[in-house]
């Protein structure tokens, strides 16, 4: 017997490849999927989700993409360390345009007849971008070309852009200035509170057949503390004690067995502290004691060197 067999799963509710069926709405990642909607719903140019690695960036774009109607076709950029005439080519490509031609100048006529006979069938056109933190700043700029393409009363193309926070610090670059200000939707991944985490595992389980096991609050909470609410983190930290509670027969999930997940983890992994005196208490006590050794060097000067 199988450890999902043993606790009544269809699958692995804490597997780590994107699957948009397992899509939490907290409170960050709702606001990003309803800015996406907005977006394409009100034909603006730019969209820029922001979240560090294992928040959840790909999983709400699946589901967005999921939800696309018909109307909507769109190019889904995978590997965006690409030249500005790399970019054109496999945005091209994506969208099914043969592509004959070497020139940046033909390249950008063809995508701009291509875009005008959609707009004219009724449809839009998304260019999606994950990891765009990669692209380099010349591609980024091609971008900000690229939506100029308009016609009296709409764009003609609509930019995604997904990227860890070092996409955002590259906006801000002086040579992007005029890109960064026509970003004007954007929004940010956050870290799961502790509520959302655990609302976050008993969703996940529920979605994989609801099963007989059962997370105790304490073990919730080292979770949480050990993944500071990363989602990724907090998928394999779950998945490994599931494992942990199976060995021992058992359908509760207790503290003891996230602490057994955790040592089978690349320390990597795990968001600690990794310095023990980075809590507030042991800030001070270091201070104090710092300000301590400060003042007994000041009697020693005064009373042998002066």
């Amino acid at each position: 017997m199988t450890y999902l067999e043993f606790y009544g799963l269809r699958e692995d509710p804490f597997k780590i490849t994107p699957d948009y069926k397992y899509f939490y709405p907290s409170h960050s990642h709702r606001l990003a999927d309803e800015l996406l909607n907005y977006v394409i719903k009100h034909g603006e140019g730019f969209c820029v989700i922001i979240g560090e690695p294992g928040t959840g960036k790909t999983t709400v774009i699946r589901k967005f993409i999921a939800s696309l109607s018909d109307n909507i076709i769109y190019a889904f950029v995978l590997t965006p360390n690409l030249s500005p005439e790399e970019f054109l080519n496999v945005v091209l490509d994506d969208l099914g345009l043969e592509i004959n031609t070497t020139s940046k100048n033909e390249l950008i006529k063809k995508f701009r007849d291509f875009l005008e006979k959609k707009v004219s069938e009724g449809k839009k056109v998304l260019i999606i971008v994950d990891e765009a933190q990669n692209l380099p700043v010349e591609t980024l700029e091609e971008l900000r070309l690229l939506s100029n393409l308009e016609t009296e009363n709409e764009k003609l193309v609509q930019i995604i852009l997904l990227g860890q926070p070092e996409l955002d610090k590259k906006l801000k670059l002086p040579q992007l200035r005029q890109l960064n200000q026509r970003i004007t939707n954007k929004v940010y991944l956050r870290h799961l509170t502790l509520d959302e985490t655990e609302k976050y595992i008993k969703h996940r389980l529920m979605i994989a057949g609801g099963g007989n096991v059962r997370f105790t609050e304490n073990a919730v909470t080292k979770i949480h503390k050990y993944s500071k609410g990363i989602p990724r983190i907090v998928n394999i930290l779950a998945s490994r004690s599931l494992m942990s509670a199976f060995m021992t027969g058992s359908f509760l999930i207790k503290p003891e067995n996230v602490e057994a997940a955790k040592e089978t983890l690349n320390p990597d992994f795990l968001i600690e502290d990794r310095f023990g005196f980075l809590s507030k208490e042991k800030i001070i006590i270091s201070l104090l004691v710092l300000l301590n050794l400060t003042g007994i060097a000041y009697i020693i000067y005064r009373i042998f060197f002066q």
